[in-house]
């Protein structure tokens, strides 16, 4: 799930959208051997076979599922018919435990709910209760890789420590993204 998470972070910072679409582009780049997982069945939904190329290996993930959960959270948050009101009270969907099952679809729905609002999405995280810490720095994440450091209000940056470093190195790993290196559009 981590390694889920990290891919949908990646996807974000070079531009994609977490959106119901998001999750299809993961599974490619599961298809293409680009993410670490072995597709669980094929498309005639018939399970890999010893020796086939996308039979578990060592070094890959066990299933992709993980990929799907962004899209359906993206989903949900862009359905008129689906709302959790306030917006914080996704941590009681999803549950306030610390486990990243729990952390995860939470935070992937405030990211696309608020995915050009970075406050908001922060604030909605840390307002759930329970591990909110982590979730708000799970949606933190999200949310900034869509706005950029522009969407971030400068009173949450006033007084960060080492604030000059840190924007730095995110700059030098932003630098470093090539947004071609996927081909799924």
């Amino acid at each position: 799930m981590t390694v889920a998470y990290a891919a949908v972070l990646g996807m974000l910072v070079r531009g994609h959208a977490l959106d119901k679409t998001l999750s299809g582009k993961l599974m490619g780049l599961v298809k293409t051997g680009k993410l670490p997982f072995h597709a669980v069945t094929f498309a005639d939904l018939q399970p890999p076979h010893p020796g086939d190329p996308d039979s578990p290996r060592a070094g890959r993930f066990a299933s992709p599922d993980a990929l799907l959960t962004p899209s359906y959270m993206a989903q949900a948050a862009a359905d008129t018919d689906i709302r959790i009101e306030p917006a914080w009270k996704v941590s009681i969907v999803y549950g306030m435990p610390c486990a990243i099952y729990h952390q995860l679809p939470a935070a992937y729905y405030l990211a696309a709910r608020f995915q050009d609002d970075f406050e908001s999405a922060v604030l909605h995280a840390v307002n759930g209760g329970g591990q909110n810490q982590a979730r708000a720095i799970l949606t933190g994440a999200l949310v900034g890789a869509q706005t950029g450091f522009s969407g971030i209000p400068q009173r949450f940056l006033d007084g960060l420590a080492d604030l000059d470093t840190l924007k730095s190195l995110a700059i030098a790993i932003a630098s470093q993204v090539d947004s071609t290196a996927d081909t799924i559009d």
